[in-house]
């Protein structure tokens, strides 16, 4: 117990580390795009420079880069330095990061993302609050970025060969990530939903979009072997349902001021959660009357959500799905641990062990 400790306050701390870097890297990124002043006249160039400049400061807010770091020390693996290609192929899965994040937000109508306005809200801000001029900006400007990131990992200046890989692999996990997408608000308009069914959800989504494809991206231009990414793909899987119980359980009982979103939105959008559901089963009438209140209810106000979370806390829900994210946490870690067999580097090891620890512990 003392030495999984140890090393989940090392990865926290390298991954601390790890932002600071990136963090001074990203700005020269979108600099360098916005003095290209694309348009084809005075009028456009300033709507293109006001949608990168908006993207530019969405994606520097405060994040944890858990994705550019998984690149960077899944390439560490392979014991060769990091470079500034390895950096660039980071820095392009923070971008894609970014532009899905905006789709996602107008979708699960979200107004704060990261302290900030989510990319419809700031769009429909500056149309004087007309909803549709938003929510197609963000889907435009999601697209665009999603682009950039594209063209960021494609240019990151790594052999043909590996960059071919590694695009293959990037394409693929988006492709993914969109069904887990369809899956994930298909649940919610069906409203009838299993353990099961958040499971393989969080497996379609977080494991492949936040773990699995950045680890292998980073695997891919560092060279490893067949059997070295394999284990990063089953640790994939069941680290990234931890990170999303987690994240889930910070949905309801984080802080804004924390986490940088709402702490109550999951609820009144009706997400289909594994703390929905066990409340639901394991609650009195009461709790579940409690959930049933504000679940879906955009107009339920604060006395409601106020109970709701105090059903899923004094229920046993909250309980439950702690203990199941840390469950899947030590799962992820053990295999991991399969890694050293390969003589690859400890440090890097010891980053992707401890971080799926630390990732059932954080409060952002």
């Amino acid at each position: 117990m003392e030495e999984t400790k140890q090393i989940s306050k090392k990865a926290k701390a390298l991954l601390i580390k790890y932002v600071a870097e990136i963090d001074t890297r990203l700005p020269a990124y979108w600099d360098s795009e916005l003095v290209k002043r694309f348009g084809f006249n005075q009028r456009q160039k300033e709507v293109i420079a006001t949608l990168l400049m908006h993207s530019k400061e969405h994606n520097l807010r405060p994040a944890k880069r858990l994705r550019g770091s998984f690149v960077n020390y899944a390439y560490q693996l392979s014991g060769r330095p990091i470079d500034d290609k390895v950096w660039r192929a980071a820095m392009a899965v923070e971008l894609v990061h970014t532009a899905l994040l905006m789709h996602d937000d107008f979708m699960d109508r979200d107004a704060v993302r990261r302290g900030g306005p989510t990319t419809h809200k700031f769009y429909e801000a500056r149309a004087n609050g007309d909803r549709h001029y938003g929510e197609a900006m963000a889907v435009g400007v999601g697209d665009a970025v999603l682009c950039l990131g594209f063209e960021l990992l494609q240019s990151c200046g790594f052999e043909d060969e590996k960059v071919m890989a590694a695009m293959k692999k990037m394409l693929r996990g988006i492709a993914i990530t969109g069904y887990g997408q369809a899956y994930d608000v298909t649940l919610e308009v069906e409203k009838n939903w299993s353990e099961d069914d958040v499971i393989s959800l969080h497996k379609a989504k977080t494991g492949v979009y936040t773990y699995e494809n950045p680890l292998l991206i980073g695997a891919i231009l560092g060279g490893l072997d067949e059997g070295a990414k394999k284990i990063l793909s089953e640790y994939a899987a069941d680290g990234g349902v931890a990170f999303q119980l987690q994240d889930d359980i910070l949905g309801v009982f984080g802080t804004e001021e924390d986490t940088g979103k709402s702490a109550d939105s999951d609820l009144l959008q009706g997400k289909c959660t594994l703390l929905v559901l066990k409340t639901l089963e394991l609650g009195n009438s009461e709790q579940k009357q409690a959930i049933e209140t504000v679940w879906g209810k955009m107009e339920a106000g604060r006395t409601e959500l106020t109970l709701a979370k105090e059903a899923i806390r004094e229920s046993g829900s909250l309980e439950y799905n702690r203990r199941l994210a840390r469950e899947y946490a030590r799962k992820a870690a053990a295999t991991a641990g399969g890694l050293r067999k390969f003589n690859l580097n400890g440090e890097a090891i010891d980053y992707i062990q401890g971080i799926a620890e630390y990732m059932v512990t954080r409060k952002v």
